[in-house]
């Protein structure tokens, strides 16, 4: 059993006692991996499939159904930019311009030093504050170049990198 989850079996028991049968704690279970790994990888499905009494091709579904579930390692900081109609129309494209030549982040890959990943993704609901995206699971509307600077800067700090250069 994977790590995470052997040292988290009184808890996962719990959460599944709340559901009706083992397969509903699908999605809290694979929260659980995501949180703790960063991602979802086919041996952690294996797992959720075997303590949920499910198939892997059951947990497969779910996970590749979600784009909230990563199937690869991504940044410490994951950027998953909206790119439907309207934050496309008010700016998407642009951000993922500005990220690529101010910080090296680009699309659908992780920068050198592990903490940034860029995807774009369907719809997040924030189409009123368009361009929008979610810093792992923190929504950010308004994306201007000043905005973004400072969500940079903000998770740089936290993770005690140093300042990026322009």
């Amino acid at each position: 059993m994977l790590e995470i989850l052997k040292d988290r079996t009184g808890e996962i028991e719990r959460l599944i006692e709340k559901y009706p049968s083992r397969r509903s704690a699908m999605l809290p279970l694979l929260w659980i991996v995501q949180r703790q790994e960063g991602w979802v990888s086919q041996e952690s499905m294996k797992e959720v499939a075997e303590i949920l009494g499910v198939t892997v091709a059951e947990v497969y579904e779910v996970v590749s159904f979600y784009t909230m579930f990563q199937q690869k390692p991504v940044g410490k900081f994951h950027l998953a930019l909206c790119d439907t109609l309207s934050c496309a129309i008010c700016g998407t494209h642009e951000i993922v311009a500005y990220l690529n030549e101010k910080y090296g982040i680009e699309k659908n890959k992780v920068t050198e030093d592990g903490l940034f990943s860029l995807e774009l993704v369907e719809c997040i609901g924030a189409c009123a504050n368009a361009p929008a995206l979610l810093l792992n699971e923190d929504l950010i509307t308004n994306l201007t170049p000043a905005n973004i600077d400072a969500m940079i800067a903000g998770c740089r700090q936290k993770a005690g990198a140093p300042a990026a250069t322009a």
